[in-house]
């Protein structure tokens, strides 16, 4: 019982020392412009700064937020590229709203990319409408039910992949009305 008990504390360690985002030493060093920056080439927002002061504060480390802001500012420069953009308008994820204000490039990239997302799944679900009527004619014609039952659990597949492209279609549709 007592073995488990301190697995379970240990684990509770390190979980709990997992969320402090700056160490002593990174908190002493008070470079707060470079931690900004690196935070800015993540894209992270502002507020994630209030992070590093809990972290901070237990060391008894103020965090200069003009510097971390400076520092940030300059990250960002880095993150929101075009490119960036693009990879997150074709993963149909959330634009970065840290980027669609004051970097253009981002925010065109990204529609640019929501547009591909769009125009690929339009054409899978083209294919699979194709499918599914290719298989409703065949299972018409066959007459073994052991053969009909298989092409119904592939029609089956086939309607899912339908919903599941009509499902990824709309949220691509979304998140373009969003950005117009």
């Amino acid at each position: 019982m007592t073995t488990i008990r301190l697995l379970a504390f240990g684990i509770l360690a390190i979980v709990l020392n997992g969320c402090a985002t700056l160490s002593e030493t990174e908190c002493a060093s008070g470079n707060w412009y470079q931690v900004g920056y690196q935070d800015g080439k993540f894209g992270r927002d502002s507020d994630y700064v209030l992070n590093h002061e809990s972290a901070c504060i237990e060391y008894g480390v103020r965090l200069n937020r003009d510097q971390y802001e400076q520092g940030r500012q300059k990250g960002l420069e880095v993150y929101c590229t075009g490119h960036n953009g693009f990879q997150h308008g074709v993963k149909a994820s959330q634009a970065n709203q840290n980027c669609t204000v004051a970097f253009p490039e981002y925010l065109a990239s990204y529609k640019d990319g929501l547009f591909s997302r769009h125009e690929n799944l339009q054409v899978h679900l083209d294919e699979l409408m194709r499918e599914h009527e290719i298989l409703r004619q065949a299972i018409r014609r066959i007459e073994d039910e052991k053969e009909k039952e298989r092409l119904n659990l592939e029609l089956d597949d086939i309607d899912e992949q339908i919903n599941d492209t009509k499902s990824q279609i709309s949220r691509v549709n979304y998140l373009l009305d969003m950005y117009r």
